[in-house]
């Protein structure tokens, strides 16, 4: 990874002949954003690289196939979450604001299961199958490859993980990774205020998991684990 300098960009405008000051706070979040952003991708792609970190075909495989399990397993409870609401909503006795809310609920389930369907009917095209299950696989990689590098990341420098959307974070392994590219010059970046825009994601006020279940976490891919075994390390 070439080192890579940032300077600032914007600061609060002053104010223009006859009217306010223009504020440029948003503008500067963005831009915080989007620096953070692309520091933490050039970090983060240069260490797999490094490291050679890529996933094996057995892992997307592996991957795809809990997946599908997932799916199919949505798909039922779905099903019968829909029999459930029907015929809550046939009971004359159901007081109004419960009916509504059912209903909409109802209605969710309904569209999500139109929507299934039309993609279904779409995939019994050999060629349209063919984009589907290319794109799933590409999504797949993507998805195995950064579990990897939070394992690897963990496995190296250790600390707690917090849950984020896309799975559990090695937070604490985050930070020194990006402290030690920093300390190599790896990214410099001599604006204050846009240094603290690359860390302020430690400022926000986790629920972290410690160090036992972050080892468990990053042992083996989750998504092959039983429902048991992840409920007994208190995954679930």
């Amino acid at each position: 990874m070439s080192s890579v300098s940032f300077m600032p960009a914007c600061r609060r405008s002053p104010a223009t002949a006859g009217g306010p000051a223009l504020d440029a706070a948003p503008l500067e979040r963005a831009l915080g954003e989007k620096l953070r952003t692309l520091v933490w991708t050039a970090v983060f792609e240069d260490y797999a690289k490094q490291r050679r970190i890529e996933p094996t075909a057995a892992e997307i495989e592996s991957q795809l196939r809990d997946h599908r399990r997932f799916k199919q397993e949505d798909k039922i409870r779905r099903e019968k979450e829909r029999e459930r609401l029907a015929k809550e909503l046939k009971s004359p006795n159901l007081p109004e604001a419960r009916r509504k809310q059912a209903q909409q609920h109802l209605e969710t389930l309904d569209r999500i299961e139109d929507h299934e369907a039309r993609i279904a009917e779409e995939r019994r095209d050999p060629e349209r199958e063919k984009m589907w299950q290319e794109s799933e696989r590409r999504v797949t990689e993507t998805w195995v490859k950064r579990w990897k590098i939070n394992q690897a990341l963990h496995r190296e420098f250790g600390g707690r993980i917090v849950f984020q959307q896309a799975g559990w974070e090695p937070i604490d392994a985050y930070r020194k990774v990006l402290e030690q590219y920093e300390a190599k010059k790896a990214f410099v970046v001599r604006d204050r205020a846009l240094r603290d825009a690359v860390y302020g994601y430690f400022k926000f006020n986790f629920v972290y998991a410690d160090e036992s279940k972050a080892k468990f976490y990053f042992e083996k891919p989750y998504w092959e684990r039983t429902e048991a075994e992840l409920k007994a390390a208190g995954f679930q």
